[in-house]
């Protein structure tokens, strides 16, 4: 049977991949931060943030708008996870972005009232904001459908007349630039100047450099929050009372992880998706439970099977798939 010390490391494990129990900041991360310092100070009211699955988007993104309230003070945020309909209804529109922000009439009334009860519900807290705004954040971004945009427009206009600003941060996978070209192509050019000018793509980590930083925020960070324990310790405490840092494996993740990309037959820049990268990293803490001792060693073994048990391996045979149709497409 489970201890309750293999419990709480497998809720650990599970909340930490699932981007749940703490967030990390990545070289990426940071500059992401700072792309948004810019455009809420400079009057943008949207930006396209997009990149393939599993690179650590909404994690980023997460903790991109809990840090820049240090910067900027506070404002209001509400994160919306877009629901794919093959019917856009203006009623399930608005009810769903008002259970997002928890009203407590979300579910009354028809869709004017919904639409006015939430435009209501964003100008109150907006015009008490440093940046006179709101932030919209959509996860899944491309899921959003024409007349959505156009309902987006009008909450946007209604919020200028009360003179203040809707912020849409728009997160998803690339065919959000797709959808940019295709509104520019069909004349929806207010739809794109107000929402889509600024643009990011996000990447995994794509150095040694990054990942040993990365690595080091790890090793950083105190979990349970307030527990003063870092959070290496809930897997090998004794290895990391005896001064084991995780940033000490950097580089042999790095040669594993980049060996296994040569592999693949890939020519572009390697870039490991945080999601293999946290996996991985929980793999091999989790392997080294049963060795924990001052002067902890890691073999090349164990990380080799963490990353391969990360699921890294076939996300590469998907992206090399991915790549050989769009350039048989071409």
């Amino acid at each position: 049977m489970l201890d309750s010390l293999s419990i709480e490391r497998t809720k650990l494990s599970t909340r930490l991949i699932a981007g749940r129990a703490f967030l990390i900041k990545t070289p990426q991360s940071a500059y992401y931060l700072k792309q948004m310092k810019n455009w809420l100070t400079t009057g943008s009211q949207g930006a396209l943030v997009y990149g393939r699955p599993r690179l650590g988007k909404t994690s980023a993104t997460r903790w991109t708008l809990r840090m820049l309230p240090e910067l900027i003070g506070s404002f209001p945020s509400v994160e919306i996870p877009v629901r794919g309909q093959n019917i856009a209804s203006e009623r399930a529109f608005f009810q769903h972005l008002l259970r997002c922000v928890k009203h407590r009439h979300a579910m009354v009334g028809t869709a004017g009232d919904k639409r006015d009860r939430f435009s209501e519900f964003l100008i109150s807290r907006a015009l008490r904001s440093p940046i006179n705004g709101a932030v919209l954040f959509f996860d899944e971004a491309q899921l959003l459908q024409d007349r959505q945009y156009d309902w987006l427009l009008n909450i946007s206009n209604e919020l200028d007349k009360n003179g203040c600003r809707l912020f849409c941060l728009l997160v998803g996978q690339s065919e959000l630039t797709r959808t940019k070209t295709r509104f520019i192509d069909d004349g929806k050019e207010q739809i794109v100047g107000r929402f889509m000018v600024r643009e990011l793509e996000f990447s995994g980590i794509r150095t040694q450099e990054d990942l040993v930083s990365t690595l080091n925020e790890f090793h950083k960070t105190i979990y349970p929050i307030g527990s003063g324990q870092l959070f290496a310790e809930n897997f090998i405490p004794l290895a990391i009372k005896g001064g084991f840092d995780l940033a000490s494996i950097g580089p042999a993740m790095w040669q594993s992880f980049e060996d296994l990309w040569i592999r693949a037959g890939l020519e572009d820049k390697v870039t490991i998706p945080m999601h293999y990268f946290t996996a991985a990293l929980i793999g091999v803490l989790n392997s080294l439970v049963s060795k924990d001792k001052e002067g902890c060693d890691v073999s090349h073994d164990i990380i080799q099977k963490s990353i391969t048990a990360s699921g890294y391996i076939e996300s590469l045979k998907i992206l090399k798939a991915r790549i050989s149709n769009e350039i048989s497409k071409a």
